[in-house]
């Protein structure tokens, strides 16, 4: 039995799935409230602690940062919560893999070769019909700026799902 766990973070909200095999066993997204980064960090710790508890998974498959066009503050940020989900993985014994998004959505065949079809906004709902579609799913678009949209348990489910079907 293997279970792992995908992971799509950031400072506002955490995507997390986790697989038993090839099974989908859950999938959430952990949303924090505070209006500084650092407190919402430690809003999710508590959360993503109880899931690893629960479900007990020996890897991580987690998004890596994505370089291109990203200004310094946000570098930073992802930085930081990078070594905060690595802190957490190292304590719990899990082992840790970055995947860039570039190399999990080509896994998945998410780019059509259009220049719309590589748009960050286009490529999160893709996610959400993608996830959908293989898991019998409800998860929901509303937009790319909207706080209903559920693009990151779709994107942790996808991260996971791209190393699992394709080993």
């Amino acid at each position: 039995m293997s279970v792992v766990m995908g992971i799509d973070a950031s400072t506002t909200c955490t995507g997390i799935s986790i697989f038993n095999n090839k099974n989908l066993v859950y999938s959430t997204e952990i949303r924090a409230k505070s209006d500084e980064w650092h407190q919402r960090l430690i809003e999710q710790k508590d959360q993503i602690e109880e899931i690893i508890k629960k479900y007990e998974p020996i890897m991580a498959y987690m998004e890596d940062v994505p370089l291109e066009s990203r200004s310094s503050k946000n570098l930073l940020l992802l930085g930081a919560v990078h070594g905060f989900i690595f802190d957490i993985c190292v304590n719990f014994d899990i082992k840790i893999e970055y995947i860039s998004p570039t190399v999990w959505r080509s896994r998945l065949n998410m780019f059509d070769g259009t220049k719309d079809g590589r748009k960050r906004e286009v490529l999160k709902e893709k996610a959400i019909l993608m996830a959908n579609k293989l898991f019998n799913l409800k998860l929901e678009w509303h937009g790319p700026k909207s706080k209903k949209t559920q693009d990151d348990q779709a994107e942790a489910i996808l991260i996971a799902w791209s190393k699992i079907n394709n080993k």
